[in-house]
């Protein structure tokens, strides 16, 4: 399974104004994202 960080999703939604942070934000779902891969990278 080949999964990539979204860095133009991000870039667009910050430019879009969504939140930085706060339980639906940016970095929010940037944190999971990272996790996730950091996850799976360690699982192979």
């Amino acid at each position: 399974m080949t999964n990539q960080f979204n860095f133009e999703g991000t870039v667009k939604a910050l430019q879009s104004g969504k939140k930085l942070n706060g339980k639906d934000g940016v970095l929010t779902s940037l944190i999971k994202q990272l996790t996730d891969l950091v996850l799976q990278a360690g699982g192979s």
